[in-house]
């Protein structure tokens, strides 16, 4: 049988197993989508204060618990790679929640807005592709092949009653169940052009699940990569009364593969902008291992995309 909640068509069979909504889960006017702890900030942490500032409700969705990064394991852990084991990663997963409480607090989100997919970091477009008869896709750091709870449930867990394997209808279904739940006005995450793997991967599912749910609110989308780190974001650094530039660097221009400028600028206060730096420094696990990259992204505006909803997921 089909309803309707705020424009998404909702079968309501599809649900018949899952549990009540997770504590939080009521409807938001900004779902954020990223696809790893940190990427919430560098996209969208002054978007997220200024809507909070105005009395918005948002709400954030990671898609990995970030449990997939061997040079961040290597430091945290003070061993090579070589010795690393998912003990170690599944100790970095619950490191990088607890980051991610921290960081949220600095820029005015509660436990409560926040929700763990827990998808495999390094593997969300491998499990983009389990379609089929394909066996869940094991992450090949912590062995895992079903989400799990680190310091914090993961969703499938908390509102089915157990965890979900690697696959893709189970990661396109939680994305789908979220947004019917939390009936945002306006949806954020990764753009399609951004160059790593798991955050095209994101796109590629909230694009899909908005498409099949008819939603009708605005999507924006961020980038964090474009090709090699030393050339995005740009001018390099912690230059917070500067905007992103767009440059030339061996004949190619960066950042690449998407429109400039970019149709949203959103400005910001140098306070939010320092904010969003100290909100940064508290994934201390990430910002040794590429500092200028990460830091980067601490400038006077953000800035935003507006993709177009694919019909042939419909």
């Amino acid at each position: 049988m089909d309803v309707r909640q705020g424009g998404i068509a909702l079968k309501i069979d599809d649900w018949s197993g899952a549990s009540s909504p997770p504590v939080g889960l009521c409807p938001v006017d900004l779902l954020i989508f990223a696809p790893h702890p940190d990427d919430e900030v560098l996209g969208t942490a002054g978007t997220i204060m200024n809507a909070i500032a105005c009395g918005k409700r948002v709400h954030v969705v990671f898609f990995t618990n970030g449990d997939g990064y061997p040079e961040a394991a290597t430091l945290l852990f003070n061993k090579r790679p070589e010795e690393l084991g998912p003990s170690h990663y599944l100790e970095l997963a619950r490191v990088r929640q607890y980051e991610t409480l921290q960081a949220a607090a600095l820029i005015g989100l509660r436990p409560q807005d926040l929700t763990f997919l827990s998808y495999p970091d390094s593997g969300l477009d491998r499990v983009f592709t389990t379609t089929g008869a394909t066996p869940p896709y094991q992450q090949r750091f912590t062995k895992q092949q079903t989400t799990y709870g680190a310091l914090v449930p993961d969703f499938h867990s908390q509102y089915y009653g157990c965890p979900a394997p690697y696959r893709k209808a189970c990661a396109l279904g939680d994305t789908k169940a979220l947004i019917t739940l939390l009936q945002p006005k306006e949806i954020y995450t990764t753009d399609a052009a951004d160059t790593h793997p798991d955050h095209g991967a994101a796109h590629a599912f909230v694009m899909e699940a908005a498409s099949q749910l008819g939603y009708t609110g605005t999507i924006y989308t961020y980038l964090i990569h474009s090709g090699p780190e030393s050339q995005w974001p740009w001018p390099r650094g912690v230059t917070p009364t500067l905007p992103f530039e767009a440059h030339l660097a061996e004949g190619q221009r960066y950042p690449m593969h998407v429109a400039w400028p970019p149709p949203i600028r959103r400005s910001m206060t140098q306070g939010q902008s320092y904010c969003k730096w100290q909100a940064l420094l508290a994934y201390r696990s990430q910002i040794p291992v590429e500092p200028e990259f990460l830091q980067s992204f601490i400038k006077c505006e953000e800035i935003f995309w507006l993709p177009q909803l694919p019909h042939l997921y419909k």
